[in-house]
């Protein structure tokens, strides 16, 4: 039986080479075209979920440090092959502070490209809507369920009184930015339509894998600062936006009904800085 990445092999007249990655809701193979590398990623569902739209974002940013898109399907998408580490591994590897001063030009140099149509992207409203129907076990925390509730208060807070609405990558930190030989490239765009404040809410939680970084208060002050001016908004309402996504994270792990996270206190520190 045909695997699905020799259909694509074949649909596509491409050569695979080797299976580099597997995120649990996708495979990336690199494969050869005719005349350069690719990036082949398969989804395991028979479509791409909340990434459906990225593929919109990136061809639109592609002269703004986006990778180019050569390809896409229904539950998969072919780019260029990206050569180099990401901005999280430098940040993993000693340089944290050069990763998110990149994160930050970057994000600034692809919101200076002006989108005046994006129709498939998803709005905010829509990202956060199941958030607000989220349930707590009964031996969670009292503490961290009450951070929870602020949290979610703040998003529904921000959702209606967004100044501003603009076409977003939506996930955009350190582990999606390749530092190339070309300059940083962009990539796993998830493609929403919000407040510009929320584009790098959610680096306020990486580097992954460097909690004690993430959760110093110098860093948060250091990475507000710095995202902030990047996406020309106020420092305070990312603050607000990071919290409210950090709740959105713990309630994507939490199957529905939420008992403890692991971020725990990282959305307390955000909340905090939030002024809640």
């Amino acid at each position: 039986m045909q695997s699905a990445a020799e259909k694509f092999a074949d649909q596509w007249g491409l050569r695979v080479l080797a299976k580099v990655a597997d995120t649990g809701h996708a495979q990336i193979w690199k494969v050869e075209t005719a005349n350069r590398l690719g990036a082949l990623k398969l989804y395991r569902r028979a479509d791409r979920g909340n990434e459906a739209a990225g593929s919109q974002m990136l061809r639109l940013w592609q002269n703004s440090g986006a990778v180019r898109v050569l390809a896409e399907a229904q539950n998969a998408v072919l780019m260029e092959w990206l050569e180099g580490p990401s901005l999280g591994d430098l940040a993993r590897s000693g340089q944290p502070d050069h990763a998110i001063a990149t994160l930050a030009d970057t994000a600034h140099r692809l919101h200076r490209t002006v989108i005046k149509q994006a129709p498939q992207l998803k709005p905010l409203q829509e990202i956060f809507a199941p958030l607000f129907s989220c349930r707590f076990l009964p031996n969670c925390n009292a503490a961290f369920q009450q951070d929870m509730v602020s949290a979610i208060n703040l998003a529904r807070i921000l959702l209606d009184n967004q100044p501003v609405t603009v076409p977003l990558h939506g996930d955009l930190h350190p582990d999606n930015v390749i530092q190339t030989s070309e300059g940083p490239r962009v990539i796993d765009a998830k493609g929403y339509l919000g407040d510009p404040a929320f584009e790098l809410a959610n680096a306020l939680r990486h580097p992954k894998g460097m909690p004690a970084l993430v959760q110093q208060r110098n860093q948060i002050e250091k990475c507000l600062t710095l995202y902030a001016d990047a996406m020309r908004v106020s420092a305070h309402r990312l603050a607000h936006w990071a919290a409210a996504k950090c709740a959105l994270s713990i309630f994507w792990r939490s199957d529905d009904r939420i008992e403890t996270d692991r971020e725990a206190d990282l959305l307390h520190l955000l909340l905090e800085f939030a002024g809640q």
